[in-house]
């Protein structure tokens, strides 16, 4: 298998493991391949591999599959963060379960801010989003907070390295994205709509970083509307979850 196959294979075999994050439940070949927009032959291959690799088990009764034991152990090892303390996880599910709206927790991955944990909405209308989608962090409300703990040097080779891709939205005016900053800054969150999905938007608010953690933002998306409607009591619900977890970070923890 040529570079570009295993690169191919490794992306594939990540995303299969946070589909199975997002959805908690057994899921057939058909299922998988669907959702992904993969060929259904190479998506039972390949887990077809992870099940002989003992990544996945397979049963044959419902012709399903699920992620194994070993899947779950390959952590083990880390240090006991709040993420593993199961602190941060609560916090999301705080959230999710008292404004019914989908909540999001993202990280920088180079020019995007990436969503690592979604909990989808519970209300009637609502937003759907994916483990592992990408916004832009110049210009989306999860990036825009991440940004608020950078100082301005690391902001404008941000923006450099953006615009010289070409990538939309194009160009991006540095005068703009500092004065943005410095009212997210100001209020403490960033409020962001129909940047990304037309109608809909987030507002967001970064979390206290834990000593070797990596910067968080969580953010509450919904329709944009309802964000114009809500817009201060959602930003106090976000203030008061950071403060819950701030406390919890300051505490010391065998």
């Amino acid at each position: 298998m040529n570079e570009q196959g295993l690169v191919k294979s490794a992306a594939r075999v990540l995303s299969l493991l946070e589909f199975f994050d997002e959805i908690k439940r057994e899921a057939s070949v058909a299922e998988v391949a669907d959702r992904h927009e993969w060929p259904h032959s190479s998506t039972s291959v390949l887990m077809r591999s992870l099940v002989t690799l003992g990544y996945l088990h397979y049963d044959a009764g419902t012709r399903t599959y699920i992620p194994s034991m070993r899947v779950a152990l390959l952590g083990d090892w880390l240090e006991v963060t709040p993420f593993l303390h199961g602190e941060l996880m609560q916090l999301l599910r705080s959230l999710n379960e008292s404004t019914g709206e989908t909540i999001v927790l993202a990280a920088q991955n180079g020019l995007h801010a990436q969503y690592m944990r979604v909990l989808q909405g519970t209300n009637v209308v609502r937003m759907h989003l994916h483990i592992g989608s990408r916004r832009p962090m110049l210009n989306s409300g999860t990036g825009r907070m991440l940004l608020t703990a950078m100082d301005d040097a690391t902001i404008r080779r941000l923006i450099r390295k953006h615009n010289a891709l070409k990538e939309p939205p194009f160009p991006i005016d540095a005068d703009a994205v500092f004065a943005r900053l410095a009212e997210d800054r100001a209020r403490g969150y960033a409020l962001s709509m129909h940047q990304v999905t037309p109608y809909s938007g987030v507002i967001a608010m970064r979390l206290p970083t834990v000593e070797g953690g990596r910067p968080l933002a969580i953010g509450i998306a919904t329709l944009s509307q309802l964000l114009v409607d809500r817009e201060q009591h959602y930003a106090q619900v976000l203030r008061e979850a950071v403060g819950r977890f701030m406390t919890f970070t300051e505490e010391p923890h065998d």
